[in-house]
């Protein structure tokens, strides 16, 4: 693999609208990295976000990028049906990559991608913003003095829910490309081949909104949980029950038809509860809020309010350390990433027994 330049250089993959808004954005914002070359199917969307950024190289397939020999890291946000292969690709060519999740269908692809990366020395990140959350960070650090002074006594059990609205919250700035998208396979060829047909389609779908939870939960209790029960109404409405040694867990899952992003993470102590509220995805600048409650003699809510910022920005700039640094122990390792589909697999196996 070359020798990092003084400034990261990048390629992207994939020019549209999470690409441009959630991604290329915010890396051309930061002063470490170089946007060196952009490749995708759409010539005119390809051309006009190029310009936009002063993209020089600008090339039809990935694979054409890849020959550059001067890109030192890879940020992937394509189709997801298509995202393994990218990677794949990536990897081979002894370039550090960051993709979207979910990192890939199933968890045997997922894991054959985290070993080419790790027998490569390759920086290999997916894009778990929301651990980047100044917000959720704030928490973790509360979450674990708590833990520590037993202030709230013993943790007893864990109460999450995502309903599913909409995250896009008006993004606006972006380029709107008039051709048509390239053709897609269906997600469900990807899913685990022991999943029955009908559930294919839906269990691609809750690991590519509901693994975000799943990463939060594994990351503050340190720990992956059992897998109790797991059921769902219908495609919009799902209930998981996972439990630890000592805790727990329910999870609530579903889509909801409001402009509304509802996703909460309470942690029940004996004594009170620690409550963060995630915001939506797009919502630029607006981290997640805490509220800590603490119960006795008198009771104290206390809420806290930290630096304005965007997760999607701090997950840039905290990629760009990560590949200059050599670092393949990301907070947002593709190891996690495997971690989290294997932990919905075991989530979507209980409608198999």
């Amino acid at each position: 693999m070359q020798n990092l330049s003084p400034k990261i250089k990048l390629g992207f993959v994939g020019a549209g609208f999470i690409g441009q808004v959630a991604h290329i954005e915010n890396y051309a914002q930061l002063e470490e990295c170089e946007l060196k070359a952009i490749a995708d199917l759409r010539p005119v969307l390809r051309e006009e976000v190029a310009d936009k950024f002063a993209i020089k190289q600008r090339y039809e397939s990935h694979k054409e990028l890849l020959d550059n020999a001067d890109i030192d890291a890879i940020v992937i946000v394509t189709a997801r049906v298509h995202t393994a292969d990218v990677v794949r690709d990536c990897l081979l060519a002894g370039k550090h990559v960051f993709s979207e999740k979910p990192m890939a269908g199933n968890s045997l692809i997922a894991a054959e991608l985290v070993e080419l990366a790790a027998q490569k020395n390759l920086v290999y990140c997916v894009g778990y913003m929301k651990r980047h959350d100044l917000g959720v960070i704030k928490a973790k650090q509360l979450f674990d003095q708590v833990m520590a002074n037993k202030s709230l006594g013993n943790l007893l059990q864990v109460s999450a829910q995502c309903y599913m609205g909409d995250s896009y919250c008006k993004a606006a700035g972006y380029i709107h490309g008039q051709e048509q998208r390239p053709q897609m396979q269906d997600e469900a060829l990807f899913a685990p081949d022991w999943l029955r047909d009908e559930h294919k389609s839906l269990f691609a779908r809750y690991v590519n909104v509901h693994s975000h939870l799943l990463n939060l939960i594994r990351h503050f209790l340190n720990t992956t949980p059992r897998v109790e029960y797991f059921n769902y109404l219908s495609p919009l409405a799902h209930t998981c029950v996972m439990r630890t040694e000592s805790q727990l867990i329910v999870l609530e899952t579903g889509e909801v038809n409001q402009k509304d992003w509802q996703e909460k993470c309470t942690f029940i102590f004996e004594l009170g509860q620690l409550i963060i509220t995630l915001p939506p995805a797009l919502l630029r600048n607006v981290p997640a809020h805490i509220e800590l409650r603490k119960h006795g003699e008198v009771s104290e809510n206390t809420h806290f309010q930290v630096e304005w910022s965007w997760s999607f920005k701090n997950q840039a700039n905290a990629f760009i350390k990560d590949v200059k640094n050599k670092n393949t122990d990301s907070t947002i390792s593709a190891q996690q990433a495997l971690t989290d589909i294997q932990l919905a697999e075991a989530i979507w196996k209980k409608l198999s027994n």
